[in-house]
């Protein structure tokens, strides 16, 4: 189904539900549009981005205000995210058990093997790292947990893609927006459906070059004990520490060990 479609037949369905409150549907349009690409927005980026008017905007970023979820600069009058909007993240982490479970693993993980260890679940078409244990050389936005990113360009990704059926698989690709974050990311969804098989068979998914040049990253999944897919685990590395036969060789077996520990609980 395209994405458009995907989004109208979603709509229609909530319209359709007669508990579903659209006004607050609303309000949480206005805090997911400080996005990636938006630090600060002002009324009439808000408008844009979330398809209101400004007045509504105006409302909706008012309260967001004075409930202490956004912040205005008294100048510019621009708003911004607060602190406060971090603490909601954190309620979950620390009441997460799969969190919980997972954390010391990999702690364990990181120290046998000196690389970055992440735990990711899917959400559509994307994935959200929820635990991030980074190694010394990522940058700040590759440190922090809560990041959103499509799931078919890096190794925990299409190792969760690789859970669906071959028609959901190609269902999903045929809607998601693919562009080249290198000059390496492979874009051509025939050759992405093939690796992201490829994964499910092999037990692991490996990726190189495809968000960062010179990273290497290699992931296998998590389940429960009904043996439903819970999460991904990953771990990443420069290239030239860790090639991908390197990666292969010596990460992905701890990484397997690590994620039968962490079925087990």
């Amino acid at each position: 189904m395209p994405a458009n479609d995907a989004g109208n037949a979603a709509s229609a369905a909530r319209a359709a539900d007669p508990l579903f409150v659209g006004s607050l549907e609303k309000g949480m349009r206005v805090l997911q549009a400080f996005g990636a690409l938006h630090d600060t927005l002002g009324l009439t980026d808000l408008a844009a981005l979330t398809g209101m008017g400004k007045s509504a905007a105006q409302r909706f970023a008012h309260t967001w205000e004075q409930l202490g979820y956004l912040e205005k600069d008294a100048r510019s009058r621009r708003f911004r995210l607060a602190p406060k909007v971090i603490e909601l993240g954190y309620f979950f982490l620390r009441n997460d058990d799969l969190v919980a479970v997972a954390a010391p693993h990999l702690v364990a993980l990181r120290e046998r093997c000196d690389v970055a260890v992440n735990l990711s679940v899917r959400l559509g078409a994307d994935m959200i790292y929820l635990l991030r244990l980074p190694s010394r050389q990522l940058t700040l936005s590759e440190m922090l947990p809560g990041r959103r990113m499509p799931a078919w360009c890096n190794s925990a990704g299409r190792m969760l893609l690789a859970q669906l059926s071959d028609d959901d698989l190609q269902a999903l690709l045929a809607a998601s927006h693919i562009e080249a974050y290198t000059a390496r990311t492979e874009t051509d969804r025939a050759a992405l459906a093939a690796t992201i098989r490829q994964a499910r068979m092999d037990g692991y998914a490996l990726a190189e070059d495809q968000v960062l040049l010179n990273q290497t990253g290699a992931a296998v999944i998590v389940k429960g004990s009904t043996q439903r897919p819970l999460a991904a685990i990953s771990a990443s590395a420069a290239a030239s520490d860790y090639p991908a036969e390197r990666m292969v060789r010596e990460v992905v077996p701890q990484l397997l060990s690590a994620a039968n520990a962490i079925a087990r609980g």
